[in-house]
């Protein structure tokens, strides 16, 4: 078995929701809920500033990475019928996994969720951790050992000598200011480890930085033979700013050739992790495909 070259806990939650009536949504989920967890949250200001408020208590510095993810459901489900259930994934980082309990508090205390911008209700049905398939929170019971951490996999393969990411969620991955409307192997392994570098400075876990240095030379190395992307354009309303924001990025799949088995454990934590920017709203999820 190879060494591991490096370590994040992880908590993976699936939150069911059910609509009190017909709800008409926008087709990305991922801001409207991380808003009205947000709100939740207030009722505890040291989980909610530990999880949601990195920025402001780090003198508003830039890119200040989240200790939290939120999956929503596939783009273009809309709308959600009365008793249909909404289903979307929640994952805490590392040390951020000690305010499960406040984060599951927070959701079981809302009487409804409003999403939407005609604040459509929703009811919480059930919290699941994701790969045990134990209930954590149900009619108003929090089951807390049922809250089990998991690691980010470090998982190899041989003779790995073509590839496919699949984007799943927009990719929004930035140079010089300016929005990528195309992204090469290269970029895609340096945001991987550039991801994993902040998780694991800021909340706990290990990254072996000389494999990680290796790793991105070997990556230049790795030409893309098959790129179909296409910019998907969208756009969030920001409550801190009073505006509309973009919120474009991409979506297809690139194939690359070469020696890729070095990569395999990297792209495997991408899967859980995702890359790129906004990845507290779902942004960036990639599936890959090994041959």
């Amino acid at each position: 078995m190879e060494q591991s070259n490096f370590f994040i806990k992880y908590l993976p939650m699936k939150i069911l929701l059910t609509s009190v009536k017909k709800a008409v949504l926008p087709e990305y989920l991922g801001s409207t809920l991380r808003g009205t967890i947000g709100q939740a949250l207030h009722i505890n200001p040291v989980a909610f500033n530990y999880i949601y408020n990195n920025r402001i208590l780090s003198d508003n510095k830039q890119d200040i990475i989240n200790p939290y993810m939120i999956i929503p459901p596939a783009i273009h489900k809309t709308p959600y019928q009365a008793g249909e259930d909404l289903s979307f994934y929640m994952i805490l980082l590392g040390n951020a996994i000690q305010y499960a309990s406040s984060v599951i508090d927070a959701l079981g205390s809302l009487e409804k969720f409003k999403l939407g911008a005609s604040r459509y209700p929703f009811i919480l049905k059930k919290i699941v951790h994701s790969l045990d398939q134990r209930v954590i929170w149900q009619s108003g019971l929090f089951y807390g050992t049922a809250i089990r951490s998991a690691v980010v996999p470090y998982r190899c393969l041989s003779d790995i000598e073509q590839l496919t990411i699949n984007i799943k969620t927009p990719l929004r991955i930035r140079r010089n200011g300016m929005l990528l409307e195309s992204i090469d192997f290269p970029t895609i392994i340096r945001n991987i480890i550039h991801r994993i570098e902040a998780i694991t400075q800021r909340y706990g876990g290990w990254v072996n930085t000389t494999e990680a240095v290796r790793i991105q030379t070997l990556a230049s190395e790795i030409p893309v033979t098959q790129s179909r992307l296409a910019l998907k354009q969208m756009s969030r309303y920001s409550n801190r700013l009073g505006e509309k924001m973009d919120f474009s990025g991409l979506l297809g799949s690139i194939r690359c050739k070469g020696v890729l088995t070095p990569f395999v454990p990297w792209l495997y934590a991408a899967q859980v992790l995702h890359i790129g920017r906004n990845t507290t709203f779902g942004m960036g999820q990639i599936e890959v495909e090994f041959i």
